[in-house]
């Protein structure tokens, strides 16, 4: 199945929910489009009206039913292809709130916990989401952490900050 329309603009917004609980990473295996079979974070596309991290946490909802909190930014990824434009993956650090993984049975078939030894041993894990789980299980994360700033017109927005 090919990426919704509304998604092959030219520029797309991605994020993905490293999800860590007691020493363990939340991962999905992806049943459709794309990557089917592979092992990796939660995530998907940020739409025009959300803001980042209310898309990493609504994603990890629909496809893991993990109700988390944002902890901070844990890395990003940037890449251009002359075919398909610019795309950028923002990985958020999240801390579980409630719920039990779940798979969607739609766009993931399996979700689970696992250890970095474990995660060593499945089949079909991107080389980005084994850097994700060393980078989410580690001792000193060094992560941005989201600030609420005041806006001129009155508002606020999220600022990511060391």
């Amino acid at each position: 199945m090919p990426l919704p329309e509304r998604y092959n603009s030219g520029y797309n917004l991605g994020v993905g929910g490293a999800v860590v609980k007691d020493g363990k990473l939340l991962l999905v295996r992806r049943a459709s489009r794309r990557g089917k079979g592979n092992w990796q974070v939660p995530g998907g596309f940020v739409e025009q009206d959300e803001a980042i991290e209310d898309a990493v946490l609504r994603e990890v909802q629909e496809e893991a039913n993990i109700t988390a909190r944002v902890v901070g930014v844990l890395g990003m990824r940037n890449r251009y292809d002359a075919d398909t434009g610019n795309s950028m993956y923002v990985v958020m650090l999240l801390e579980q709130v409630s719920g039990e993984p779940t798979p969607d049975d739609k766009e993931v078939d399996r979700a689970e916990y696992f250890t970095m030894d474990e995660i060593k041993a499945l089949e079909q894990v991107p080389a980005v989401n084994l850097e994700i789980a060393q980078r989410a299980l580690a001792p000193d994360q060094r992560l941005l952490g989201p600030k609420t700033v005041a806006h001129v017109n009155g508002g606020t927005y999220t600022l990511f900050v060391g």
